[in-house]
């Protein structure tokens, strides 16, 4: 009697096991499309109730122990987005509210109303901010590291050519300090061999443009004098004529190449060919600027500028934002400048399966994960940041459908314990 008692009992468990196990399965297959979600298995275990009858043991059907998660990679799914932020490895994004921080694989974030990059339940992203303290604290997009408004130095690299026209010196037309002033642009250009501008930044982040003009003024050393000019109502305080050039520090810039067509007056490391202090009329401070033409080449081919640098930054706003592997947050600005924003920051534990689901894409810390380990993306063992990607979910249909299949016939074999053994206590019943 004992043991078909034990019986209705195994059975039951039986059935509340499977009925859990199948509802796992329906909440994985529920969460196939689910950024960022891992799909989870309900392990069974045995159970054991009651003593050992002449050293028999009798089980008591099942249970369903645990509910683990498997944190396998999940599939990158491209979509052009650059706030879509995929965690390609270890690692997980962390969102907080107030002090509340949560942990999350899902990464489709965006810009709330104040600047901050939230997730879409408006929780904040943290990360390392350029101007923060080192610790993971929320992301603006706002706050743009401006340490370098101001141009201090430019940097031209390019190619004069050296079967260009020669002009003597004197006929240089010299717009001085004439009020109002009388050397135009095309006066400039019509002697020049070859011109061309960068634009620089004063104090208050106010561009201006300098335009340098190259002339051949001999056959030997030095081939070419270089003369930098600024536009006169950027200069100008007693008058408001436009279009005119401003010549730009009193000395001039000498270019001598060697036979070989390679520059032989090159200035040393860290020097500048000209150091201009400009006025400008805006209220900014007087810019100083040093003005550096290396590397240069002189050979017979046309004129080419190599590129231009310069270390000034000017003020911006964000018109898009552009996030590396290594979760480096760079904001392109409206006067065609980058700033750096900070870093996306990243979190993981030595036993991920511990974490607790929240829902909403969130799960917490817990006593069996352990303490998070914080980290920058491609460091140590952190994954990369893939932008403009979401990671998809690591739900299989498939396999999910085949385990459903077991698990049903598991919950029907189950019940059909109870009905047997209801049946065979009909017939002891009716042996009295």
């Amino acid at each position: 009697m004992a043991s078909i008692v034990n019986g209705l009992f195994a059975g039951r468990s039986g059935i509340a096991s499977h009925g859990l196990a199948i509802a796992v399965v329906g909440d994985n297959i529920s969460n196939s499309s689910t950024i960022g979600y891992k799909a989870s298995r309900a392990e069974f275990e045995d159970l054991i109730a009651g003593g050992n009858s002449a050293g028999k043991t009798v089980g008591s059907g099942s249970a369903i122990g645990k509910v683990s998660t498997s944190f396998e990679q999940g599939t990158l799914e491209s979509t052009g987005r650059p706030l879509d932020l995929a965690v390609d490895g270890n690692g997980f994004f962390v969102v907080a509210k107030d002090e509340q921080r949560f942990y999350t694989r899902a990464g489709n974030f965006k810009v709330d109303s104040s600047g901050f990059i939230v997730n879409q339940n408006n929780l904040a992203v943290l990360g390392f901010p350029a101007s923060g303290s080192g610790r993971l604290e929320p992301v603006n997009i706002n706050n743009i590291e401006q340490s370098s408004v101001a141009t201090t130095e430019v940097i031209i690299s390019g190619n004069v050519d050296r079967t260009a026209t020669t002009i003597l010196p004197a006929t240089i037309p010299d717009p001085g300090t004439a009020v109002p002033p009388t050397v135009t642009y095309s006066d400039l250009r019509a002697v020049s061999s070859y011109s061309t501008v960068v634009d620089i930044f004063d104090s208050l982040g106010k561009a201006h443009t300098l335009t340098l003009y190259f002339f051949k003024t001999s056959d030997t050393a030095p081939q070419f004098t270089v003369r930098a000019y600024a536009n006169n109502e950027d200069i100008d305080t007693t008058g408001t004529l436009t279009g005119y050039p401003r010549r730009v520090g009193a000395a001039d810039i000498s270019l001598n190449f060697g036979s070989d067509g390679q520059r032989t007056n090159a200035p040393g490391l860290g020097a500048s060919d000209l150091a201009a202090t400009i006025n400008w009329n805006n209220g900014s401070s007087a810019s100083a600027v040093g003005l550096r033409l290396d590397p240069f080449t002189s050979y017979s081919s046309a004129n080419n500028i190599l590129s231009i640098t310069q270390d000034g930054k000017g003020i911006g706003a964000v018109t898009s934002l552009n996030i590396q592997d290594n979760g480096t947050i760079t904001a392109l600005l409206s006067n065609g400048q980058s700033a750096s924003i900070g870093k996306i920051g990243l979190v993981n534990f030595s036993n991920p399966s511990g974490l607790t689901r929240v829902g909403k894409n969130l799960l917490t810390q817990s006593p069996q994960s352990g303490e998070p380990i914080i980290g920058q993306p491609t460091t140590g063992t952190f994954g990369a940041v893939k932008s403009g990607s979401q990671e998809l979910s690591t739900v299989d249909i498939a396999s999910e459908f085949v385990r459903l299949i077991t698990l049903q016939r598991g919950f029907q074999a189950s019940s059909r314990i109870i009905t047997t053994i209801n049946q065979l206590l009909n017939e002891i019943i009716q042996l009295a």
